[in-house]
């Protein structure tokens, strides 16, 4: 009664625990990476770094204003001797004490500057424009690349969990054989030797069992920590790991590089180069601003102002060039003129890594293709070979050692298949980003 009700409360807890447990299929697991994952965090961030970057950028361009007020409070009057008559008919002037200050000053200021003409701000601008475009396809391409290691992590933990169920059959069936030769040894229906044989192999199992355990679990870890998930979750793969995406069609140069956010990238690395190539030959112009100003001035005793009042407008107009410099500007053109170069060179270069990348994906994806299928094949026979070597077992037509070759020989059939369906589906994850696929 007490086993029984023993049994009874681990399978409730089993139940429970199982219920906790949150699943995950391939594209929950995806929304959580990119909603998680601290690297697609940190590219947008740049990514709106860029952005107030470009908004620095356009100030120059638009007007500046400015407004100033100031107002004057004097606690004492400030006399001075000043001449204020001369007696008739000729003679010394006659001084008098005049107070020379307000006692409340006030003055009001408002001014405008726009630059008509300043092609090294037009070319920042510009510049910081391209920028951000430049920082648009590098943020696709590290949400791509993310998405990519998420479905091989995927993979990976789903081929770590299938080991461990595989390794954790074979011993349950080990384990099996094992009973059943030692009942048969103490019956004197086996010898000692089958006995010890199938109690190695027993053994050897299970430690297979805890190497897989570790396995799946230190992939799970890796899997919880890749999309931020907290490590006390207990996660389930509900992804069907047989079924794999077909092979892909090959696609045009010009389809892949367009589809491409690296590459597209780099196209507009070489627009950058050439707006700073106009931006070195535009510090060879002039830079033309215009200013207005309006200001207005009160001075007064009994009021701000009234006794002394003033206005005053202007408008200015400049121009102003460099004349030399050292020969830096010079340089600056050289530079950019290199930095184009360097920009074509490595187009060309990432092209020719493109094909390359492509052509040695597709024989990966090809080789595994093919690897499936012989594996399902082989995996197929060695299930049949099992079944008909433990009925001849049961019949006493062949020893234990001939179930136990068969079972260890679909063990690795199994594994192979699961290791050949996870290597196709890497391949094919990085053909979705070679190829410009990619979602």
């Amino acid at each position: 009664m007490k086993k029984r009700i023993t049994i009874s409360v681990m399978i409730v807890f089993i139940t429970a625990f199982n219920a906790a447990a949150l699943e995950y299929d391939l594209s929950a697991y995806l929304h959580a990476v990119e909603q998680n994952n601290t690297d697609i965090a940190l590219a947008y961030r740049e990514l709106l770094l860029s952005r107030e970057q470009v908004k620095q950028a356009r100030s120059p361009l638009l007007p500046g204003i400015g407004a100033e007020g100031n107002y004057t409070r004097n606690l004492q009057d400030m006399p001075r001797s000043t001449a204020v008559a001369s007696r008739p008919g000729g003679g010394p002037l006659i001084y008098q004490d005049v107070d020379t200050n307000y006692d409340n000053e006030l003055s009001i200021g408002v001014g405008l500057t726009q630059k008509l003409f300043d092609p090294a701000a037009w070319a920042q601008y510009r510049q910081a424009k391209k920028g951000l475009s430049i920082r648009e396809q590098a943020f696709e391409a590290t949400r791509q690349n993310i998405r990519s290691a998420a479905k091989k992590r995927y993979a990976q933990t789903q081929l770590a969990l299938s080991v461990l169920t595989i390794r954790e059959a074979s011993e349950e069936a080990s384990r099996t054989l094992y009973q059943s030769a030692e009942r048969k040894y103490h019956a004197g229906a086996a010898t000692e030797l089958d006995l010890l044989m199938a109690e190695v192999d027993w053994k050897q199992k299970a430690l297979s069992v805890d190497e897989a355990r570790r396995n799946a679990e230190t992939a799970l870890l890796a899997f919880r920590q890749f999309a931020s998930i907290p490590l006390s979750e207990e996660i389930v793969l509900t992804e069907n790991s047989g079924q794999i995406p077909p092979l892909p069609e090959p696609r045009a140069l010009d389809s892949v590089l367009a589809g491409r956010a690296d590459y597209r990238a780099l196209l507009l690395s070489r627009e950058l180069a050439d707006i700073g190539k106009d931006a070195a030959l535009s510090s060879f112009l002039p830079t033309v601003s215009a200013g207005f100003s309006f200001a207005y001035g009160g001075m007064g005793n009994d009021s701000l102002t009234g006794d002394s009042d003033y206005t005053a407008m202007r408008l200015t107009l400049g121009a102003t060039i460099l004349l030399f410099t050292g020969g830096y500007r010079l340089s600056r053109v050289r530079a950019a003129r290199i930095e184009q170069e360097k920009s074509s060179l490595t187009l060309t270069k990432k092209q020719s890594d493109i094909e390359s990348e492509l052509i040695g994906i597709r024989l990966r994806l090809n080789g595994a293709s093919k690897r499936i299928e012989a594996a399902r094949l082989i995996e197929t026979a060695a299930r049949r070979a099992l079944d008909l070597s433990q009925t001849a077992f049961t019949n006493g037509l062949v020893t234990r050692l001939s179930v136990t070759e068969a079972a260890n020989r679909l063990d690795e059939a199994s594994l192979g298949f699961q290791n050949a369906v996870c290597e196709y589906r890497l391949a094919f994850y990085d053909w979705e980003i070679a190829s410009g696929n990619a979602e």
